[in-house]
């Protein structure tokens, strides 16, 4: 029979002896998986950082964008002239299409040019439609020139802006007309047809340019030229 002592001892050395089975790891499972978090978010910014890097390329590379057209200046008006009055300056004369309105109601245009009366850059050349009787009055200036010497309160040239120092360069006149065929003839104190025509007014005598604007029946259309 066995000691107790014995008995003990045996039991004590089993006791002391190393278990065999592998200690479990318990959180490797959740560190893999935030390791793995991990990587994506640094993926992420890899791409974020590698897309704004090309774009900064691009632009730096991209030509640089046209530049706007400059807006265009309106059409300013000159010494009271508007645009569509004046004549264009062609660098030695004023010239342009004046527009005739016929017994019939069709337009007849006549191109004209005058050289300017005040020297290159110095005036400006337009026409204008006034009702008769004009309320002006005109004078002979120096040089074989037609000016205007009065501006009468309430007439048609006051309303027109006609000023004292126009020169009249040119006007419509009408002449009456009999038609054989295609021929015209004229003819005095004849009512047959009439025909307005653009009447040159530089170095004519005074008497003529008055007649020319009285021949008009209603309208008259003056051709002048204003300082600046």
């Amino acid at each position: 029979m066995r000691s107790p002592c014995i008995a003990m001892l045996f039991m004590n050395a089993a006791s002391l002896r190393p278990s065999l089975r592998r200690p479990r790891l318990r959180g490797a499972s959740s560190a893999a998986a935030a390791t793995s978090e991990d990587l994506l978010a640094e993926a992420a910014a890899l791409r974020r950082e590698a897309n704004a890097m090309e774009a900064a390329m691009e632009a730096e590379l991209a030509p640089p964008p046209a530049p706007e057209p400059p807006a265009q200046s309106k059409p300013k008006t000159v010494a009271g002239v508007s645009p569509s009055e004046a004549l264009e300056w062609t660098g030695s004369a004023f010239a342009g299409a004046i527009e005739l309105v016929q017994e019939d109601g069709s337009k007849r245009r006549t191109p004209a040019e005058w050289s300017p009366w005040y020297g290159a850059g110095k005036s400006v050349v337009f026409q204008r439609e006034l009702t008769l009787p004009l309320g002006v009055i005109l004078e002979e200036g120096g040089g074989g020139s037609i000016v205007v010497a009065e501006v009468r309160p309430g007439g048609s040239g006051e309303q027109r802006d006609i000023r004292p120092g126009d020169v009249l360069r040119a006007c419509s006149a009408i002449s009456s007309t009999i038609v054989y065929g295609n021929a015209m003839f004229p003819l005095d104190g004849a009512n047959t047809k009439w025909r307005r025509t653009l009447a040159p007014c530089d170095m004519q005598p005074f008497e003529t340019v008055m007649e020319q604007i009285t021949s008009n029946e209603g309208t008259v259309l003056l051709v002048l030229e204003r300082e600046k």
